[in-house]
C-alpha cells in the first residue's frame, strides 16, 4: 500500500505541472528553449504562453527604476516544470535581443519563481521582461548578479551545465595568482552577461579575451570607473575588485587562450568591460 501511494504521488507530480512544451510554436514564435533538454529544442508561441498559468511578482526594475506588479509566465514552467533538463544541467542562459547572455542557476529560478512578464500593473508592455520579486525577497538586492537577471527582450532560454560551458571559459589559467581567481568570480558575477571570454558569454559588449593586451592598466581602471553598465542599474566592482578583475584578464591574455586579440574598439564606451 505504501509503495502504491508513493507511485501515485509521483504520477500526480508529473502531471500537475501540465503538458510538455510544443516542438512547434502556436501563433507567433516568442521564445525558444534549447540546450541540454530532452526532446528539444522547443518553440513557444503567443498562443502557447496564453494557455499557461500566470503569476505576478512585485519588484523594482534596476534598469528603469520602475516599481510594479509584473505579470506573466513563471520562468520555471519553461525551463523545469514542462521540460526535462538533462542530467548534470544546473544553469539557464537567458539570451536577449540586445545580445546579452545572462546565466542564472536553475535552483534560483525554482526557488524565487521569476516571471517572463508581458504586463505591468495590468497594462501590456512592448517586450517581455524577466521580472524578479525583489520587493518580496529582500536578499535579492544584495546579490551583485541580480541587476543583470532583469533581462529585457528575452528571445531564448538555453539549459546548460555551468562547468561544461562557462566554468571552463572563466577558469583562471594554471599558475595564475590567487587574485586572478578572485577576478574570475567577479567576471562571472558582473561581466559575462555582456562580454565574451574564450568564446563564452554575451555579445552586447566587446570580447575581453585579449583586452589586457590592448589596454593599459591605467586605461582599464579609468574605463571601470566610468563603466556604461551604470546606466543599466548594474554597479561595477569597486577598486579592489577591479584589481582582481584586471589580474584575471591579464592572466588570460598572457596565456593566449581562447583566440587572438579582438579588433581595437572605436570608442571608450565600446572598449569598456
Amino acid at each position: 500500500m505504501r509503495n502504491l501511494r508513493f507511485v501515485l504521488l509521483l504520477a500526480f507530480a508529473a502531471c500537475s505541472s501540465g503538458p510538455r512544451l510544443p516542438r512547434t510554436a502556436q501563433g507567433e514564435k516568442v521564445i525558444e528553449i534549447r540546450g541540454a533538454v530532452e526532446g528539444g529544442p522547443y518553440a513557444v508561441g503567443e498562443k502557447d504562453l496564453a494557455a499557461m498559468p500566470r503569476r505576478g511578482v512585485r519588484g523594482v526594475d534596476p534598469v528603469t527604476g520602475r516599481e510594479a506588479l509584473w505579470e506573466g509566465t513563471p520562468l520555471a514552467l519553461l525551463v523545469s516544470d514542462r521540460v526535462a533538463p538533462k542530467k548534470g544541467t544546473d544553469t539557464v542562459i537567458v539570451r536577449t535581443t540586445e545580445g546579452t547572455a545572462v546565466p542564472i542557476p536553475l535552483t534560483v529560478i525554482r526557488q524565487l519563481r521569476p516571471v517572463l512578464a508581458d504586463r505591468t500593473d495590468g497594462a501590456p508592455i512592448a517586450m517581455r521582461v524577466l521580472a524578479w520579486p525583489n520587493l518580496e525577497q529582500a536578499g535579492l538586492t544584495t546579490d551583485p548578479r541580480q541587476a543583470s537577471w532583469w533581462a529585457h527582450g528575452v528571445r531564448a532560454l538555453e539549459i546548460v551545465s555551468w562547468q561544461g560551458t562557462l566554468g571552463t571559459a572563466l577558469a583562471a589559467p594554471p599558475g595564475a595568482p590567487d587574485r586572478a581567481r578572485l577576478g574570475s568570480g567577479e567576471f562571472g558575477a558582473r561581466c559575462v552577461a555582456c562580454h565574451r571570454l574564450r568564446s563564452a558569454g554575451g555579445e552586447r559588449g566587446p570580447d575581453l579575451t585579449a583586452v589586457a593586451d590592448r589596454l593599459s592598466h591605467d586605461r582599464f581602471r579609468e574605463l571601470m570607473r566610468n563603466h556604461p553598465a551604470r546606466s543599466d542599474g548594474i554597479e561595477p566592482p569597486g577598486a579592489e575588485a577591479s584589481e582582481d578583475l584586471w589580474t584575471f584578464l591579464r592572466a588570460v591574455a598572457t596565456a593566449g587562450e581562447g583566440g587572438g586579440p579582438s579588433a581595437p574598439p572605436t570608442s571608450s564606451a565600446a572598449a569598456a568591460p
